[in-house]
């Protein structure tokens, strides 16, 4: 990232700690390269702390939008993407976005960090025919190993451009797909590939089935995901999800105690000398695989794993993948039908053993 270019900080959402939003405040007045400050919440809102922010306006001459309140959706889909678009029309379109949260303080570290980094993109063989939805990668946390695009979103940071495509209010999520609880999540970081990407769409009619959600116990969880992890066309599915995750975002912020939040779901850090089978399948506490940093999506592109037979799959997988000309077909010769049958047969199965262990006769 150039060392010239501004940074608007767009905070989004309700302020639910008003010492957390103003140590923020604090910190992030003394980054030169910030230009302007935006809280885009509700009028409710503005109402219920018109004192605080109007002495937080003539400290930190943060600039507070009032927005309406909006109809009802499920997940707070059109209130959070609603305060992202409005955020990002009186940002100034010139410089770069940090969108996050008053409740969320993002350590200073970790910030000057991505502020400073190259976010260019390269394209690896085979994906020169694609258009790429963005101009230079997006900073993220919390990437989710075994669903794709399935990422946090308290918090990420790009060009105005490129954060402005991640705001999406597509109803085909609603309608068209049985998805968890945390698609507003997927939603809004597949959505500038899936039209692109058959392989993407389709396996969005399955996703809900790993139940990586607190609705579902581990055990339906870590059954599902061994039974997926044993199937050809699902290793190849998450291969192009860490190929595209690698050349369009990435989730290293230079620390590993990133922010602080009421709720920090736990990350892990995959090493070199790591085994696929023990990352996958060894952190059976953990509801969802949050990866650390850039290493997983990198060491699985090179192919730098200890050999396992999850990793012998993921290295058949890569290789189909680079024989490709167009990237784009990836996974257009196999059947999804059956696919998607395998799927939701492995998910009936889970909950009969769910059943008879938690329901015993």
């Amino acid at each position: 990232m150039p060392n010239n270019n501004k940074i608007s900080i767009i905070f989004t959402g309700l302020i639910r700690e008003p010492d957390l939003f103003k140590t923020s405040l604090d910190e992030l007045i003394t980054i030169d390269k910030v230009e302007e400050i935006i809280l885009s919440t509700w009028e409710t809102d503005v109402s219920t702390h018109s004192k605080l922010l109007t002495n937080l306006q003539e400290k930190y001459a943060l600039k507070v939008i009032a927005i309406p309140a909006t109809q009802e959706w499920p997940g707070n889909l059109l209130a959070q993407m609603t305060s992202l678009y409005v955020g990002l029309g009186r940002a100034n379109r010139q410089n770069y976005i940090l969108k996050t949260r008053p409740d969320v303080h993002i350590n200073k570290v970790a910030l000057n960090h991505v502020f400073a980094k190259n976010l260019s993109i390269t394209k690896p063989q085979g994906f020169n025919k694609i258009n790429l939805p963005f101009s230079q990668k997006i900073c993220v946390w919390g990437p989710e190993a075994t669903v794709p695009f399935y990422i946090h979103d308290l918090f990420f940071f790009g060009s105005h451009r490129d954060v402005s495509k991640l705001v999406n209010m597509d109803v085909r999520y609603d309608f068209l797909y049985k998805m968890s609880q945390e698609k507003i999540h997927i939603r809004r970081f597949i959505h500038p590939l899936i039209n692109e990407f058959p392989i993407l769409e389709k396996f969005l009619h399955v996703e809900h089935v790993l139940g990586n959600t607190e609705k579902f116990p581990n055990n339906y969880r870590y059954y599902v995901l061994e039974k997926l992890l044993n199937n050809e066309l699902y290793i190849l599915i998450l291969a192009l999800y860490y190929k595209l995750f690698g050349m369009l975002y990435s989730s290293d912020w230079g620390v590993s105690d990133v922010f602080k939040w009421k709720n920090i779901p736990e990350d892990i850090y995959f090493e070199s000398g790591d085994t696929l089978t023990s990352f996958f399948l060894h952190n059976r506490n953990k509801k969802a695989l949050l990866v650390r940093g850039d290493s997983l999506f990198q060491l699985i592109n090179e192919q730098s794993y200890e050999k396992c037979d999850i990793g012998d799959r993921f290295s058949s997988a890569i290789r189909e993948i680079e024989k490709l000309s167009d990237i784009r077909d990836v996974g257009l010769n196999y059947d999804f039908d059956a696919f998607i049958e395998f799927v939701i047969g492995a998910g009936e199965e889970a909950l009969e053993k769910v059943k008879k262990t938690h329901f015993p006769d």
